[in-house]
């Protein structure tokens, strides 16, 4: 399988999403406030959107919502909990390589989904240039810091984490779409687990379990010991998420 098919799969399985996914339900809040603060879109375009937590959280904010994600099961999962509206639209999109022609989006924005693309400043630029003038890109993503606590477990048995590098700060800070930098907001969460069986089903049920590229997976015994290291530290895991807004100029 390609890799970049990976997690459109274990997105297709996550069927306990909604019950496992804390984190992105508080992050889908966060970007639903930014969203708010913004001039009412009269068209938004949403990548990206799993089940539906940053429209849940928002509301009808714009004029047209289209809400799309690369996963057909998620989509199907959105729409259950949505159901039809006049200013909402769904459909299949892959949002690295969004192949839509229409008219350029007010607000193109998506909750914790750039993570997963394998160029983020190729992913993100394709997403500006759907931007309108005087429109805004606004994402949030997974940077350095995040899951610090499982890598930690993993080092102190002389072992490599199967989590996907995420960028810096300062990296995503030096970010330019078309010459233009974004503004940059953080927040740190976290979120506890009774045991690491229990961390481990959370993640595959949210369709997060793929490892980055080329990792190959510990056997029994290894993951074992990280996972006696991880639960004598607490149980805990730590999420550093960024939210990024592209501005692109009126015209």
């Amino acid at each position: 399988m390609k890799g970049e098919q990976a997690p459109v799969v274990a997105f297709d399985h996550a069927e306990d999403y909604d019950a496992h996914g804390h984190v992105q339900r508080q992050v889908a809040a966060w970007l639903a406030d930014r969203l708010r603060d913004l001039p009412r879109p009269a068209r938004l375009l949403e990548v990206g959107a799993g089940t539906g937590f940053l429209r849940r959280a928002a509301g009808a904010l714009a004029d047209d919502w289209l809400l799309t994600d690369l996963s057909p099961a998620m989509l199907a999962r959105a729409r259950g909990h949505l159901g039809d509206a006049p200013d909402l639209r769904y459909r299949r999109l892959d949002a690295a390589h969004p192949d839509i022609v229409e008219p350029p989006f007010d607000i193109v924005t998506g909750s914790l989904v750039v993570q997963w693309f394998a160029d983020l400043p190729d992913g993100l630029a394709r997403l500006f240039a759907l931007v309108a003038p005087g429109g805004r890109l606004v994402v949030t993503t997974l940077a350095a810091g995040s899951f610090a606590e499982w890598r930690q477990a993993h080092a102190d048995e002389a072992l490599t984490a199967a989590t996907h590098p995420y960028p810096t700060i300062e990296a995503l800070a030096a970010l330019r779409l078309g010459g233009i930098g974004p503004t940059v907001a953080m927040r740190t969460l976290h979120d506890r687990y009774p045991d690491g069986r229990a961390f481990l089903r959370a993640l595959k049920a949210i369709g997060a379990g793929t490892p980055r590229p080329g990792h190959r997976p510990l056997g029994p015994a290894a993951l074992g010991r990280v996972l006696r290291r991880w639960e004598a530290n607490g149980c805990s895991i730590c999420y550093r998420v960024a939210m990024l807004t592209f501005s692109r100029p009126a015209a």
